[in-house]
């Protein structure tokens, strides 16, 4: 089979649409190495695709723009090379679609949580988004917890909406004691720290965090807090307020976007591992963590809670109190972090990017053979 792949994700700066992107496809390549991969990209793809060998780039790019080049030239590029079908794994695909297509929708946040999105996000999106999915020969996302909002929301037959997970790339394992050393010292880490690495935005919920943190504060407790990752829309500027009030000033740093080869240390560092986000249709960092080895506490009702289970303390992301004696128990609880640290191992080993490539590329051989 020839498949055409967006790589627009790709980016030297990754979100964790870029990350899922790469992982799959290099994992397609490990498992389907007689079939054609061509990479489509509204900009020259340079260093970014090292781990893609095999696969061949096709030109056409558009660097102006990336909804230009979707939209109005793609189409075109698609005609051109004639791939049997394309997977597009960023919630978006060309409305004249000239070869059937897969697409993966990793959430329903741009209509549940429409708040936690730019305006800009919403005007194109929002329309182009059930459009979209109608159009597809099949829909991928990343739990039951994202499917059953996507049915409902984009109104989607259940039999057209597949569940293929994610999974923490190989490299996160515990750290080494000398990698730890160089990695506290170049971030000049505090001894204990609550850890959290994500892109800053809204729906990440830091701000309750920050107060959760601030109650620790006042029992004597004393935790660091260490954000790590790109700032995103609307960034940390509201954070400094909330620090503040928290009685937090000087405890909490942000190391901005960290290279991926220093996630596993700082993971491995870190006491324990925070992430109380409203709303994520996978949430790969709890998983990575766990693989890690650090303690973890999400959130309850959730993808996290879905992908965690019991390996995870989970709590309500909207209660301060709740999610403060959360963290109370796994700053003070030895034994605690200990059980699950353990859970956490073989959770993560639930999941695989192996797996994820041969669900979907047996999704790609059906889709074909309907055509």
């Amino acid at each position: 089979m020839r498949i055409g792949f967006d790589c627009t994700p790709i980016m030297p700066v990754r979100s964790g649409v870029g990350h899922y992107t790469e992982q799959l496809l290099h994992h397609l390549l490990k498992v389907r190495p007689e079939w054609e991969f061509l990479l489509y990209s509204n900009r020259v793809l340079n260093g970014e695709t090292a781990r893609l060998a095999g696969a061949r780039p096709v030109t056409g790019h558009f660097r102006p723009s990336r909804w230009l080049w979707m939209q109005a030239r793609l189409p075109r590029v698609i005609h051109r090379s004639q791939p049997d079908l394309c997977h597009f794994p960023n919630n978006s695909a060309p409305l004249v679609h000239v070869r059937p297509y897969v697409v993966t929708i990793h959430d329903a946040s741009l209509f549940l949580y429409s708040r936690f999105h730019p305006r800009s996000r919403l005007l194109a999106l929002r329309l182009l988004l059930p459009r979209v999915a109608r159009q597809a020969a099949a829909v991928i996302t990343v739990t039951q917890h994202a499917r059953r909002d996507l049915v409902r929301v984009l109104g989607l037959a259940p039999e057209k909406v597949h569940v293929i997970g994610e999974a923490a790339s190989a490299r996160f394992r515990p750290a080494s004691q000398d990698e730890r050393q160089r990695l506290r010292r170049k971030y000049r880490l505090p001894p204990r720290f609550v850890f959290y690495a994500g892109t800053l935005e809204p729906r990440k919920n830091l701000g309750r965090l920050i107060q959760a943190l601030g109650k620790l504060q006042e029992q004597g407790l004393e935790p660091h807090l260490i954000l790590a990752g790109p700032n995103g829309w609307l960034g940390n500027g509201r954070l400094e307020a909330a620090i503040q009030e928290a009685g937090l000033t000087g405890r909490v740093r942000y190391l901005g976007y960290v290279p991926e080869a220093d996630l596993p240390g700082l993971y491995s560092l870190a006491t324990l591992f925070a992430f109380p986000s409203l709303y994520e249709g996978f949430g790969l960092p709890p998983l990575e963590a766990m693989a890690c080895g650090t303690p973890t506490l999400t959130s309850r009702g959730s993808a996290m809670a879905e992908v965690c289970q019991e390996a995870a303390l989970l709590v309500d992301p909207r209660d301060v109190d709740e999610m403060a004696r959360g963290l109370a128990r796994l700053w003070t609880d030895a034994s605690l972090r200990g059980e699950l640290r353990e859970r956490g191992f073989r959770q993560a080993r639930k999941y695989s990017w192996e797996q994820t490539a041969r669900q979907t590329a047996a999704l790609y051989e059906r889709v074909h053979a309907c055509q």
